[in-house]
């Protein structure tokens, strides 16, 4: 006999800050939801943990600029429902060659959203920042004010409050081992290790690393996600200097286009530190996973050098976290119904690659829109469809590589 408590409008299947976000989402429109996380909730083997993450609104793909907006709006939003604060504001900066396609792609994006930028040259940048950055002569910088940071593993319980106040149903230390359509009498069958199973009309997965297993596993289909384990790396801020860099004041987020593609935040959650971090990382199995050593610091640290006026030690740093990406060829997302024998009852969102969390409130909204309704308000899906890897193995076809590329060091 099975018991109405096993049997739900929706199912989520993995909790990071995707997933928690939709189960929010779909809570809030009254479905009666249960939200599935394989291990703890906010444990630190997957994606949506750690200290901080970047938002910026500068991307040289005009649809993400729009994701980042609405998300900017929406996080204030949930941090309202909340009472506490996740995202602390700043502004934001990138700088590389003055003739790297990417940096030239986000001015075009910036003028095509009107979204207010200023392009700074050598000695503006310096003059901009008092000295706390420089670049070389044939280096611009482009300011903006959208930007700041996102402290993660607050986020992720901050979406799971606000679903279980909302009504949804939390199980955590819950492995999918499958999902299999119910002939009977339609919807799905969620089926965990233990051999529980759950019944919901509808299924969102949001599993990050582990979204091509379980996908291979449920419906055969190879998604061309992969997981890359990838450092965060901290280093010291040069004493009597550590408030000039410190959130509130204005030192931005910033990232550096071109080899090594480099992003950093101002120091926040580790007082005198300073975030800087390449994007990329090496190929692993989130199962097995190799917990360091990670990759060479070589560049970063030259970088740090040749950036900071001094004011930075770039010897070695401080702290180094691990975490990982669930990397698209691409580096887009996938955001799309499973298809097959399953129709529209499976949504799948994955392959984040390391610069989604900060859309995780749109991300959410979509899958929850997709999952009720078959099609999601304002978004054009196209860029994330899975078929694009059918037409093309390297998925949508880019002008530019550093932020595509993220494995350093290795040609």
């Amino acid at each position: 006999m099975e018991y109405s408590s096993h049997h739900f409008d929706v199912i989520v299947v993995g909790a990071g800050i995707m997933g928690s976000s939709t189960a929010y989402q779909l809570a809030k429109r009254g479905q009666k939801t249960l939200l599935l996380e394989q291990f703890d909730f906010l444990h630190h083997r997957g994606s949506s943990h750690g200290e901080s993450r970047t938002v910026r609104a500068t991307y040289p793909e005009d649809h993400y600029c729009d994701m980042v907006m609405e998300s900017s709006q929406s996080w204030e939003q949930a941090q309202s429902e909340i009472g506490y604060k996740v995202y602390f504001k700043a502004q934001q900066f990138d700088m590389g060659p003055s003739d790297n396609k990417s940096l030239l792609a986000v001015i075009s994006s910036c003028e095509k959203k009107s979204l207010p930028y200023q392009v700074l040259h050598g000695q503006q940048v310096a003059d901009r920042f008092s000295g706390r950055i420089t670049v070389p002569e044939s280096w611009v910088g482009v300011l903006t004010e959208v930007g700041g940071v996102i402290k993660p593993t607050k986020a992720v319980s901050m979406f799971q409050a606000l679903a279980f106040q909302k009504g949804a149903v939390l199980r955590d230390n819950m492995e999918v081992k499958n999902i299999v359509k119910d002939e009977v009498k339609g919807g799905v069958n969620v089926v965990v290790a233990d051999g529980e199973k759950f019944w919901g009309k509808k299924c969102v997965v949001t599993a990050g690393a582990w979204m091509s297993k379980l996908v291979k596993t449920v419906s055969g289909l190879q998604l061309p996600i992969q997981a890359l384990e990838t450092a965060v790396c901290y280093w010291r801020i040069k004493e009597g200097h550590e408030a000039k860099f410190a959130i509130g004041s204005d030192f931005p987020t910033f990232a550096s286009y071109g080899e090594p593609y480099i992003y950093g935040t101002p120091s926040l959650e580790f007082p005198g530190l300073l975030k800087i971090a390449v994007h990329g990382g090496y190929p692993c199995d989130p199962d097995k996973r190799p917990w360091g050593p990670g990759i060479s610091l070589d560049s970063m640290k030259e970088w740090i050098e040749g950036r900071f006026s001094g004011l930075v030690d770039h010897g070695e740093p401080v702290v180094t976290q691990l975490c990982m990406y669930s990397m698209t060829p691409d580096g887009d997302f996938v955001i799309d119904f499973l298809g097959g024998e399953f129709g529209k009852d499976v949504v799948i969102g994955g392959g984040f690659s390391g610069h989604g969390f900060k859309m995780a409130p749109v991300v959410g909204r979509i899958l929850a829109d997709l999952v009720l309704s078959g099609e999601a308000e304002g978004v054009e899906l196209r860029h994330y469809r899975i078929q694009r890897f059918q037409e093309n193995p390297k998925g949508n076809v880019k002008d530019y590589e550093d932020q595509v590329n993220t494995f350093p060091n290795q040609k």
